[in-house]
């Protein structure tokens, strides 16, 4: 496989704004010393997309995920992957998303995506991490998960997605779903929030910040509120039906 040049790390990338509104980031401002030193280069490996699962989810986490059907995980991964799927995920060529024939999308969701393949590095290691996860879930709750499969999002200002399930009417492939945010600096009146109805009927607002992983029953009603400023995500989905390569044509 390719490795994946990142200016990562060690010297930390100089951003005036969060991700969303300079997109992508410059490396350094307008106007910076072209005498300066510039960020390490950091090859790109599996081994920076390790998670100890089992330090991240203790036993009441996983007691409440069973009554709730929801649990939220932060600070998830090292600041080299979190900087990894940022970074790819502003120079990806998002396509519009879409829905069952005969239903506008810009009536039901406002977001662009692009499938996680092997040609995009960071996030082909993170949905790695994603399966790593799902062993756990597999031995812990015996969920019966294959595989998993991803995708990059982007909702522009002034979109969302109205509520939904992740499994449409009598399907029952997704097992448990999962959204990793990406953006910095994410504050309340961004919106953008996800709202889920957990097993009881309550409902919760889950900001979206960067380095969370918010994890769910994919049967659980969810909505994903207007955003107000351009928010990054990646969705994903542990699935038990056979694994079926995936394979995206060009436009």
């Amino acid at each position: 496989m390719t490795q994946i040049i990142s200016n990562l790390n060690v010297t930390e990338l100089i951003v005036d704004q969060p991700i969303g509104q300079d997109n992508p980031p410059l490396l350094f401002p307008d106007g910076h010393n072209d005498k300066q030193e510039a960020p390490t280069q950091h090859v790109l490996q599996l081994s920076d997309f390790a998670v100890s699962w089992e330090d991240k989810l203790t036993d009441k986490q996983l007691d409440a995920f069973i009554d709730d059907g929801w649990l939220i995980i932060d600070d998830v991964f090292d600041n080299i992957a979190l900087l990894a799927l940022q970074a790819e995920s502003g120079f990806i060529d998002y396509r519009d998303a879409a829905l069952t024939a005969g239903v506008r999308i810009s009536d039901i969701r406002g977001d662009r995506i692009r499938w996680i393949t092997e040609n995009f590095f960071a996030g082909y290691y993170y949905l790695q991490s994603i399966n790593t996860l799902a062993v756990l879930f597999n031995r812990s709750l015996f969920a019966g998960i294959r595989h998993s499969e991803a995708h990059y999002a982007c909702y522009p200002i002034g979109f969302g997605y109205q509520w939904h399930s992740d499994n449409p009417a009598g399907r029952d492939e997704r097992v448990i779903s999962a959204v990793f945010y990406l953006n910095d600096e994410w504050e309340a009146t961004d919106g953008g929030a996800l709202e889920i109805v957990d097993k009881h009927g309550v409902h919760h607002e889950v900001m979206p910040v960067a380095n969370r992983l918010i994890i769910f029953d994919s049967d659980l009603q969810h909505q994903v509120q207007t955003a107000h400023r351009q928010r990054y995500s990646i969705a994903t989905w542990m699935r038990r039906d056979g694994l079926v390569p995936f394979v995206e044509v060009d436009a």
